[in-house]
C-alpha cells in the first residue's frame, strides 16, 4: 500500500480522535476514557504505517510502535466493553494481565527473537490471566461465557502449536483476532440496552477482528488477489460512528433520566408541601398520618412506610402506614405495643447515622424488614431506616420507619432530605397540636378561676352576715338562762364561719393578679395559706405532711403570689404523684438558710420522676390526659429563673422525688406584707 493510499486512514483516524477528545470534555466516564486512549493508540498505528517505507525492510522500532499500538489498543477497547470499565482499580488490572503479556508478544516478533519459550509463556499468560480476572470479576461461569471461551480456547491453542513450530505470525493474528472479537460480544452482553449503537459497535468490532485471519488466509491462499485496503479499514469506521452514536444516546438517556428525576421531584415537592400545609393548618394527625405515609411510599424510592407517634399512656402507637397489608399491619402494631419515646432514643443511639436526622438501623432491630412479602431475602445496610420526630428542644415525638428501596443500590440523599424536613413539619404540627391542647386546658382553668373568684365573693355576703350574726346571738348566749350545750355550738358555728371566710380570702388572692411591687415575703405564712387551700385533700386522703421551716428564715426576695404559685404547683404536683398509692403518704416541707439563699425542698413518697431530663419542657406531663398541663414545673423554673435563684429535681431512694429551690433572700420591708402580718 502506497503513501497515498494511506493518508486517508490516516486523516480519518486523527479527526476521530479529536472527536473522542471533545466528547470527553462534555460526557465525562471511564468507558468514553478508554475510547479515547484506544483511538489514539490505533492513530498511532496508522502514523507508523505511514513513516514505514513503501518497499524494503522497515525499521524494527517503527514495526514495534505499528504492531505494539494496535495491539495495545485492541486490549484497551476489549477493557472498555467490559464490566469493569468504570471502576479504576479493576480496569487497570485487567488491563495490565491482558496488555502486558499481549504487547511482549508483539514486540518479540517485531524485534525478532528467535527463541520459542517467550512466546509460549506470553500466550499462556494471555489465557490465564484472563480466566482468573474473569472468575475474579464474575464469580460464576455462565452458558454464553463457556461459549465464547471455547474458540479462544482453540484459537490460542493454535498459535501455541505455531510456536512451537517457530512461526509467530499466527500469535500475533490470534490476539488481535480474539481481542476484537471478544469486544464486540462483551458490548452485545454487557450493556444494558439492545440499541442501533451498541449493536454497530459490536459489528464493528467482530468484523475488525474476522479481517486479520480473513488476510491471512487469502494471502496464503490467493496470494495474488487484490483487495483494496479501505475494504479492510471498513469495519473501523463502523465502530467509531457506533461509538459516537452511543455517546449521542447515553446523553439523550442522561436527559430523559433527568427529566423523569425532575418529575418525580416535582411529585414529591407538590404532595409533601400539599402535607405541610394540612399540617401547619391545624387539621388533625390522625387523619393526617395515613395520608403522610402513602405519599412517602408513591413518591419516593421506598415501598414501606410507618408514622408512630405517642399516645395519652405514654407509649408509641402506629398513627399511619403505607405499602403494608393489614395483617403485616396488625403484626407491626403487635411487635411495637410496649415501645416508648425512649425506645427510639436507645435505636438512634445504637444504629448508623445516613442523613441529617436519619438512621440505619441494624439486621436485628429492623421490624418492617421481616414484615416485607419476602422476608427470606438477603439483608441490604440501610434497607431500613429511621427518622425520630425532634422537637426544638432536642424531645423526641415519635418517628417515621422506612424501608424496602425500590432502588437498593443507594439512598438518595436529596429524597431522604425531603423525607427528614417533612418529618420536621410533622414534629412541629405535633408541638403545635399539643400547645393547642393544652391552651385550651388553661382556658377553661383560667375560666374556672373566675368562677371561683366569683363564688367567693358570693359567698363572702353570706358568710358575713352568718358571722355577724353569731356574734349577736353570741352575746345573746352569755345570758346565763342558756345551756353550755348551746353556747358551744354557737361558737363552734362562727368558727367554722370564720375559716371558711379565710379560704375564700386566700382563693381570691391567689386567682387575682398582685399590683403590690413588694418582693420579699415570710415564707412560713404562705405555707401555712398553701396548705389551707389543699386541707380538703390531705384530710380525705391520709396525707401526711410534715414541715420543717427554720424560725430565724430570712425575707425571701420573691413576691408573696410568685412564692404562692411555686408551692402550690409542686403541692399539687406531690398531691397527684400520691394518688392511688399504698403505704405511707408523705409531704415534706423543708426550708433554711444557706449563705445568702433561702433553699426550700418540696419532697414526697411517690413514685418519682419518669424522666428527669424532660420534666422541666413546657406542656411535659405523665399524667392522664385532662389531669395535668404540663406547665407547673415549667412556670415554677421560669419563675425562679427569673429571680435570681435555682431550681433542681431529684428522685430519691427507695422511692419519691424532690424538687430543691434556692431563692436569694432580701431586707425586712418597712411596711410588712399581709402574709407576714397573718403570721403575726
Amino acid at each position: 500500500m502506497g503513501v497515498l493510499e494511506k493518508i486517508p486512514t490516516f486523516l480519518i483516524t486523527g479527526v476521530l480522535v479529536i472527536v473522542f477528545v471533545c466528547l470527553k470534555r462534555h460526557a465525562r466516564s471511564g468507558r468514553l476514557t478508554l475510547w479515547t486512549v484506544g483511538w489514539t493508540l490505533v492513530f498511532t498505528h496508522f502514523l507508523a504505517q505511514l513513516l514505514e517505507p513503501g518497499h524494503g525492510p522497515a525499521d524494527s522500532l517503527l514495526l514495534a510502535v505499528d504492531a505494539g499500538s494496535l495491539q495495545a489498543a485492541v486490549v484497551t477497547f476489549l477493557v472498555s466493553v467490559s464490566s469493569v470499565a468504570e471502576d479504576y482499580a479493576k480496569r487497570t488490572l485487567l488491563w495490565l494481565v491482558l496488555g502486558v503479556p499481549s504487547v511482549a508478544y508483539v514486540l518479540c516478533t517485531c524485534f525478532g527473537v528467535q527463541a520459542r519459550w517467550p512466546y509460549i509463556l506470553f500466550l499462556a499468560a494471555c489465557l490465564g490471566g484472563a480466566a482468573c480476572v474473569f472468575l475474579k470479576v464474575s464469580r460464576k461461569i455462565s452458558f454464553d461465557s463457556a461459549v465464547a471461551t471455547f474458540p479462544c480456547a482453540l484459537a490460542l491453542a493454535w498459535a501455541m502449536g505455531g510456536a512451537v513450530r517457530g512461526s509467530f505470525l499466527e500469535g500475533t493474528i490470534a490476539l488481535l483476532a480474539i481481542g476484537f472479537g471478544l469486544a464486540g460480544v462483551f458490548t452485545y452482553r454487557n450493556q444494558r440496552r439492545v440499541s442501533p449503537a451498541m449493536l454497530t459497535i459490536a459489528a464493528g468490532f467482530v468484523s475488525w477482528g474476522a479481517a486479520f485471519p480473513i488476510r491471512l488466509l487469502i494471502d496464503r491462499l490467493a496470494p495474488n488477489t487484490i483487495i483494496p485496503g479501505a475494504l479492510w479499514n471498513a469495519p473501523q469506521i463502523f465502530v467509531a460512528f457506533g461509538m459516537i452514536l452511543a455517546v449521542v444516546e447515553d446523553k439523550s438517556e442522561s436527559i430523559t433520566g433527568l427529566q423523569h428525576k425532575a418529575d418525580r421531584l416535582d411529585r414529591r415537592l407538590e404532595r409533601f408541601s400539599a402535607i405541610t400545609s394540612r399540617l401547619l393548618s391545624g387539621a388533625e394527625l390522625d387523619t393526617i398520618c395515613p395520608a403522610i405515609a402513602a405519599a412517602i411510599t408513591e413518591v419516593s424510592t421506598f415501598s414501606l412506610a410507618v408514622v408512630q407517634l405517642e399516645d395519652a399512656d405514654g407509649r408509641l402507637r402506629v398513627a399511619g402506614s403505607g405499602g403494608l397489608p393489614a395483617e403485616s399491619l396488625r403484626s407491626l402494631q403487635a411487635q411495637t405495643q410496649g415501645w416508648t419515646l425512649d425506645h427510639i432514643k436507645s435505636l438512634c443511639t445504637e444504629a448508623r447515622l445516613m442523613g441529617k436526622n436519619s438512621y440505619a438501623l441494624r439486621e436485628q432491630e429492623a421490624i418492617l424488614f421481616a414484615l416485607r412479602e419476602n422476608p427470606n431475602a438477603p439483608w441490604r445496610n440501610g434497607e431500613e431506616l429511621l427518622i425520630p420526630l425532634c422537637s426544638e428542644g432536642g424531645a423526641y415525638l415519635g418517628c417515621i420507619q422506612l424501608a424496602a428501596p425500590r432502588d437498593t443500590r443507594t439512598i438518595h440523599a436529596l429524597e431522604l432530605s425531603h423525607i427528614e424536613k417533612l418529618a420536621t413539619d410533622i414534629a412541629l404540627a405535633v408541638e403545635l397540636q399539643s400547645l393547642h391542647a393544652q391552651l385550651v386546658c388553661s382556658e377553661k382553668l383560667a375560666a374556672v378561676g373566675q368562677l371561683l373568684a366569683g363564688v367567693a365573693h358570693e359567698l363572702n355576703n353570706p358568710l358575713t352576715a352568718i358571722m355577724g350574726y353569731g356574734e349577736l346571738l353570741g352575746e345573746l348566749f352569755n345570758d346565763a338562762l342558756a345551756a353550755p350545750q348551746a353556747r358551744d355550738q354557737l361558737a363552734k358555728l362562727v368558727s367554722e364561719a370564720r375559716r371558711m371566710n379565710r379560704i375564700t380570702d386566700n382563693l381570691l388572692r391567689f386567682s387575682r393578679q398582685s399590683g403590690r411591687e413588694s418582693q420579699a415575703v415570710q415564707l412560713y405564712p404562705v405555707v401555712q395559706q398553701v396548705l389551707t387551700l389543699r386541707e380538703y385533700y390531705t384530710r380525705s386522703r391520709n396525707v401526711r405532711v410534715e414541715l420543717d421551716i427554720a424560725p430565724d428564715l430570712p425575707f425571701l426576695a420573691v413576691s408573696e403570689d410568685e412564692i404562692k404559685q411555686i408551692l402550690l404547683n409542686l403541692f399539687n404536683n406531690s398531691s397527684d404523684a400520691l394518688e392511688g398509692m399504698t403505704g405511707e403518704k408523705q409531704i415534706s416541707i423543708r426550708a433554711y438558710q444557706s449563705g445568702l439563699r433561702a433553699v426550700i425542698e418540696v419532697e414526697d413518697t411517690g413514685p418519682g420522676f419518669g424522666n428527669l431530663n424532660r420534666a422541666l419542657d413546657p406542656f411535659y406531663t405523665t399524667k392522664p390526659a385532662g389531669k395535668g398541663t404540663g406547665l407547673g414545673l415549667s412556670v415554677c423554673y421560669g419563675i425562679v429563673k427569673k429571680r435570681g435563684g435555682d431550681l433542681e429535681i431529684e428522685n430519691v431512694k427507695p422511692h419519691g422525688a424532690r424538687v430543691t429551690i434556692k431563692l436569694p433572700v432580701a431586707e425586712a420591708p418597712a411596711h410588712p406584707t399581709f402574709a407576714a402580718v397573718a403570721r403575726a
